[in-house]
């Protein structure tokens, strides 16, 4: 092993920016456990661009969570879950249904090719 790919035994290897960036969103919903998220305090305490990125992100994490949540009207809601309804009610069978208008039952397909064939066969013996 060269020196590059050599561990040192007790030493972690230090988070990258990628890393850091990607648990923004964990370390603002203090979902982290302890040590992780000391591992990336210790990144943003060393890393400019990171503390930049943190601070613009949980300033914006911050922000939204102060505006008030909108409902939407009574009214609304249940439109929506009753087209819900309908749709999961007659979704199959409108499905089925469509389908069927844009094809051609098998039954009445074979007679068809069969007939076809026969008169082929007819034209090429008859004289």
């Amino acid at each position: 092993m060269n020196g590059i790919h050599r561990r040192l035994r007790g030493v972690e290897p230090r988070m990258n920016h990628r890393e850091a960036r990607a648990l923004f969103l964990a370390l603002a919903d203090d979902e982290l456990p302890a040590p992780k998220a000391q591992e990336v305090r210790t990144h943003l305490d060393g890393c400019e661009d990171c503390r930049q990125g943190w601070q613009r992100y949980s300033s914006t994490v911050q922000r939204l969570q102060r505006v008030a949540r909108e409902q939407a009207p009574p009214a609304l809601a249940s439109l929506v879950m009753h087209r819900v309804r309908r749709k999961r009610r007659f979704g199959l069978r409108g499905l089925h249904t469509a389908h069927m208008n844009h094809r051609l039952p098998v039954e009445v397909l074979i007679p068809l090719l069969l007939a076809a064939a026969v008169a082929a066969f007819l034209m090429l013996v008859a004289p």
